[in-house]
């Protein structure tokens, strides 16, 4: 039994694998994402338990992201269960940051409470609908928009580098990725909310969301400007396929204390990407 980093000379056996455990597509069986997400240890690092005959049975996968190692796309086939090996795994990236992560699944849950993890409160997603939509309805709102952003696309960041999205900046200030094809842009990060406001409906999309931690006092901010939890709206979390009522509820973790000032960006982990960011 071998546990260790994985590498991008590890990709066939990896994409052996994620193909077993995930869906079909996953980005995970994308060569260029796991570079994107696990290549450059400044960003995020891949762990690996492999079998006496040179197979992946185990996967731990850790992005670095405010000094902390936010774990995600853990899987142990059932054989290996019960042995340690999972915590050998975290230790692999507990070396680099203390550990932390988001969960929207039973077994995640189950796992951390096991681990004698901190749970606090659930992660919010707030949407706003433009206001000039007078048909507000699933079919309309989450339709295909067509938009001009050639003069907004932003590739600076780590985050807007990922395979597949399409990341703009507006205003100078407010990140934000465009998702034209179910009429939606979703915010990174803004300053002067209004100011946001009047230029997303400027250029022509049918909503925005945006999805953070409880904590973050900006909600008061979209809570004024008529900005309403994800379930109060038409705008599902699921969009890749479009799930019509289909919300979810995220839980954030860590293993260590926080400072009560932390908020989760849409940055951190991959709460912000699975089943919502196409």
């Amino acid at each position: 039994m071998i546990l260790r980093e994985a590498i991008i000379d590890d990709w066939e056996k990896l994409l052996i694998f994620f193909t077993k455990i995930y869906r079909n597509d996953h980005p995970l069986q994308n060569k260029l994402f796991w570079e994107w997400q696990y290549g450059n240890p400044k960003y995020g690092r891949s762990f690996i338990c492999l079998n006496t005959n040179n197979e992946i049975v185990g996967h731990v996968g850790a992005n670095f992201q405010g000094n902390i190692a936010w774990i995600i796309n853990v899987y142990l086939t059932e054989e290996f269960r019960g042995k340690g090996i999972l915590g050998r795994l975290y230790d692999l990236a507990r070396d680099y940051y203390p550990l932390a992560a988001t969960s929207a699944n039973e077994a995640g849950l189950g796992l951390y409470k096991n681990m004698r993890w901190i749970r606090y409160y659930d992660l919010v997603r707030y949407v706003k609908i433009n206001p000039n939509l007078k048909d507000i309805s699933l079919k309309n709102v989450c339709s295909e928009v067509q938009v001009d952003i050639k003069n907004f696309k932003n590739k600076d960041s780590h985050y807007f580098q990922q395979p597949s999205i399409k990341g703009i900046i507006l205003n100078g200030d407010s990140e934000a990725v465009s998702q034209e094809n179910v009429g939606g842009l979703r915010v990174v990060s803004f300053d002067n909310l209004q100011k946001l406001e009047n230029k997303v409906w400027e250029i022509g999309y049918n909503w925005m969301d945006y999805i953070t931690s409880w904590n973050d006092l900006k909600t008061i901010d979209l809570e004024k400007n008529g900005w309403v939890l994800d379930f109060k709206s038409v705008v599902p979390w699921r969009l890749n396929p479009l799930e019509e009522n289909y919300f979810c509820d995220v839980t954030f973790l860590s293993e260590e204390p926080l400072c009560k000032e932390f908020i989760i960006k849409r940055s951190h982990s991959d709460h912000g990407r699975v089943g919502s960011i196409i």
